[in-house]
């Protein structure tokens, strides 16, 4: 097996790590907010409901398998950070990579805050959670709001940008986005409610130990060590991520890029660099270019007919084989995402579909012929 092969399968194994561990945590970040917008109807609503939603994520598996995707998926993000010739593309793409960088060290705020209260005997609900955030710490309170935000939004983005990808429900998303924004605004919402009720009742947070024995104290909660550890793991986050920045600025200063002439029919010219796919080159001159995945192979919008090849192309990945052959693209058919330009030369192509390509304009072009013939 060559080397080229080997890295496009990593590529593959990374991608599929990548969406199922951030599908888990999509799904820990809106069972919270779905818990948190209960506030709305009172505090007691959101603990009734708590052992269904967010208390379905405190066993020692589900803590394990939470910290195991927490670390997958922040690490693959870092990876792509690092081996993407050009950070940039949409609005879309630019809030979900920035987005994604802050996921791990504002999620560890959370995470570590309720595993080290319950270790130490702390009955964590909402009652003792929102007088906390509300009266006792609202600074702490306000961290919490705005890491379920920068969460909520970099999963919803990528979620969005999965569904996007297939046909079968890109027609249905009209219906869909709205939730994007009704689940984080009525969490909000309910987070407000619950403080209010506090907030009139002027008490601080307590902490009741039901049937104590005789000669026990009730639990005290260790505010001091959950931050220090909270900000080691938060720095430590973002140190990472400052490094892989580094190292990023430093393989490219050192790269030698060589250069291709890159051609698209009834578009024009401009020359590219090796080291980056054809959709990168295609952005990185400002020339637009569907790609409804945002150059993850899977939709095959970016779609692209190989005219003239006066340079070396490698053969398609298992991921774009499959795509192609899922869309009965011919032979002459490469995905602009997926091919990689490794060799000085020249190319020309043809695009399949216009930049402003949607699933629903396929649709209509499909049915159309059928309409006139008849």
């Amino acid at each position: 097996m060559t080397a080229a092969p080997r890295r496009t399968g990593s590529r593959t194994l990374l991608r599929n790590l990548r969406l199922i561990s951030g599908l888990y945590l999509l799904g820990y970040v809106t069972s919270h907010l779905i818990n948190l917008s209960l506030g709305l109807i009172s505090i007691e609503a959101m603990d009734a409901a708590r052992p269904y939603l967010s208390g379905i994520w405190g066993t020692d598996v589900t803590r394990l398998i939470l910290l195991t995707a927490l670390l997958f998926h922040y690490a693959i993000g870092l990876w792509s950070v690092y081996e993407r010739p050009r950070i940039g593309g949409t609005v879309q793409d630019l809030v979900q990579a920035l987005s994604g960088l802050a996921v791990i060290p504002l999620l560890s705020i959370h995470a570590v805050g309720v595993v080290m209260l319950q270790r130490a005997g702390v009955d964590v609900d909402y009652d003792l959670i929102v007088r906390i955030f509300w009266l006792s710490n609202p600074g702490y309170g306000l961290i919490q709001v705005l890491l379920l935000s920068v969460a909520w939004v970099h999963g919803a983005a990528g979620f969005f940008m999965w569904l996007r990808s297939k046909p079968t429900i890109a027609s249905a998303l009209p219906w869909i986005y709205p939730l994007g924004v009704a689940v984080p605004v009525l969490a909000l919402l309910g987070f407000t409610a619950a403080g209010r009720i506090v907030l009139a009742s002027g008490i601080g947070p307590q902490v009741v130990q039901s049937e104590i024995a005789p000669g026990y104290a009730a639990p005290e909660i260790p505010f001091a060590l959950i931050i220090q550890i909270q900000s080691s793991v938060m720095w430590g986050a973002v140190v990472l991520g400052v490094l892989v920045l580094v190292a990023r600025l430093m393989r490219y200063a050192l790269a030698k890029p060589a250069v291709i002439h890159l051609k698209t029919k009834n578009v024009g010219s401009f020359e590219g660099d090796t080291g980056q796919t054809l959709l990168d080159a295609f952005r990185t001159h400002g020339q637009p270019h569907a790609n409804l995945c945002s150059g993850r192979g899977r939709c095959g919008t970016c779609a692209v007919r190989i005219l003239k090849a006066e340079t070396n192309l490698l053969a398609p990945s298992t991921l774009e084989r499959a795509t192609l052959d899922r869309l009965k693209f011919g032979g002459d058919v490469r995905l602009a995402c997926q091919l990689p330009l490794t060799s000085a030369g020249a190319l020309t192509v043809e695009r399949i579909n216009e930049p402003d390509f949607s699933f629903h304009e396929e649709e209509e072009t499909q049915v159309s012929p059928s309409q006139v013939s008849a």
